[in-house]
């Protein structure tokens, strides 16, 4: 079973903090700044202020889970479909999606209902080849129905020990956080106080062996920097899991939806509504990007002439490929330039679908930059879907997340997948400051916050240099990324193992706005 902390920090947790108005996040500032590794954003634009260059509008497709369309430090920035006429409840671009003003949800039904929580792509394929496979023996398969059941054993093995993990974490969790709600009420009842702190709780002086438990399980959660509201966090992904990505009788799409999906043909479906249900994760995605700067109010993203373009196709559970790759194709035909994946899977039933999709970005000069994951995994040795194929890799980027520092040899976060000939590049994914819904702030961890870092960066090569083409786009930011290759720093997922930052990702590098930009200039004024 996964250490606690690690647990916790593999589940993206949201948190409401408050700075100062139209606050720099730390990942702008330069890497000598405050000890940070950030990537080095206002050096960058004082050096495109010295050669004169102005910036152009970049389109950028995030697709993701929604996006809180309201939003202050958003909605200036929202992509709006030139040849739709908004909420007139007709097709007027006749592309077969009504309304299609800020994008498409390809994750919800005509009637106006959207799917909120699915399952895991694993559990598909678990449950729609267990009537074949079940309680069978090897050779009681045809020879060219193996491979597929050697494949579904895995499944099955990963489906029923994953869902025994989760119970037993909800269990854990449930126990511990009771413990420590009756442990932290009695210690401030005995020191007649409403707030605790660790120095309080270190004073408290037990009076039988329960109480020295209590004030050891207090201190102990202080120790690992936990509150109840972490916990809470932990228990409602645990539920959430066992009730919707784990649960075999789940299968919202077919009632909400009804498209085949297993037809990449049968594309008209869905609904104009991408804020539905479950948008956090998009709108925090977008904020990084292009969340409106010096306006005085929230936080700032990376560029400022930025369009975000939105696809919802992330449920709160693994997307389906069919919507990833029609919403690749959506956003290469209505002029996205740059597309942002924070999403994936470790299994995939139509990667073809999604390859064939990567081509026609490639076909038609679109960057496509895509978070790692937050398994703390190998992906050299464990598939993490979508995958382009060799060729496609060239307008591919797979962006690991680094810490703010190499405090405590921790410059590759804890959580973050890497490989050292799958992944392309690091950028900050720790505590990133960026938009949440209804107006809020807070920060989050994980892939999914360093894949908007880079595809803000690339934004904002592109807005400087509109005729970078996507390949040369995506030299730039790798070959210009700050090298850290002979830094040690712990293997992800492990407080024990120390590895070379090389090891990690093709580049050893960090992504940095300042360099990529210098590069750019170099490259395109030759």
């Amino acid at each position: 079973m996964k250490s606690i902390l690690l647990i916790i920090s593999t589940i993206l947790v949201i948190s409401t903090i408050t700075y100062a108005q139209d606050s720099i996040p730390w990942h702008h500032q330069a890497p000598n700044e405050l000890q940070s590794q950030g990537i080095s954003l206002q050096a960058g634009l004082d050096y495109m202020k010295s050669k004169g260059k102005t910036q152009t509008t970049v389109i950028v497709a995030v697709i993701d889970s929604g996006i809180d369309t309201l939003h202050e430090d958003l909605r200036p920035k929202l992509w709006h479909n030139p040849k739709e006429i908004p909420y007139n409840n007709i097709d007027d671009d006749g592309n077969g999606y009504i309304d299609d003003y800020y994008g498409w949800n390809f994750i919800g039904g005509a009637d106006g209902r959207n799917v909120n929580g699915e399952t895991i792509e694993v559990v598909r394929f678990y449950r729609e080849n267990k009537d074949a496979f079940e309680n069978k023996t090897k050779s009681d398969i045809p020879k060219a129905d193996r491979a597929k059941y050697k494949l579904w054993l895995k499944a099955e093995s990963e489906v029923t020990s994953e869902i025994k993990e989760l119970r037993e974490n909800k269990q854990m969790f449930d126990e511990w956080r009771n413990a420590l709600e009756f442990s932290l009420a009695l210690i401030k009842q005995r020191l007649g106080t409403d707030t605790l702190t660790p120095e309080m709780v270190e004073g408290f002086e037990p009076q039988n062996d329960n109480e020295t438990t209590m004030k050891q399980l207090v201190l102990g959660t202080y120790e690992q920097k936990l509150t109840i509201e972490d916990i809470d966090e932990a228990l409602k992904y645990f539920n959430g899991q066992l009730d919707k990505g784990y649960n075999l009788d789940y299968d919202p799409r077919g009632d909400i939806i009804g498209d085949n999906v297993d037809d990449i043909n049968d594309t008209i479906y869905g609904n104009s509504d991408v804020q539905a249900e479950g948008y956090s994760h998009g709108t925090g995605v977008s904020g990084i990007i292009g969340a409106v700067r010096n306006n005085g109010i929230g936080t700032q993203g990376i560029v400022d002439s930025v369009q975000l373009m939105i696809l919802r196709v992330v449920p709160g559970g693994d997307e389906r490929d069919k919507d990833v790759a029609l919403a690749i194709r959506y956003a290469v035909k209505n002029g996205a330039t740059i597309i942002n994946g924070s999403f994936g899977k470790s299994y995939s039933k139509h990667p073809e679908f999604v390859q064939d999709a990567i081509q026609y970005a490639l076909d038609n000069n679109v960057l496509f930059i895509h978070a790692a994951g937050n398994s703390a995994e190998n992906n050299d040795k464990i598939t993490h879907y979508p995958t382009p194929t060799k060729s496609q890799r060239a307008i591919w980027i797979d962006v690991g997340a680094s810490s703010i520092n190499n405090d405590q040899g921790r410059l590759a976060a804890n959580f973050s997948n890497y490989g050292r000939k799958t992944v392309d590049i690091f950028a900050p994914g720790v505590n990133i400051y960026s938009t949440s819904p209804n107006n809020n702030y807070g920060s989050s961890s994980g892939t999914s916050d360093a894949s908007p870092v880079v595809a803000g960066v690339a934004a904002l090569v592109k807005s400087y240099y509109p005729e970078i083409t996507a390949q040369q786009l995506r030299k730039v930011l790798l070959e210009s990324s700050v090298k850290h290759k002979n830094v040690k720093t712990y293997l992800p997922g492990s407080d024990k193992k120390e590895v070379k930052f090389k090891k990690l990702s093709t580049t050893a590098g960090i992504v940095n706005a300042y360099e990529a930009l210098k590069m750019a200039e170099e490259l395109l004024s030759e």
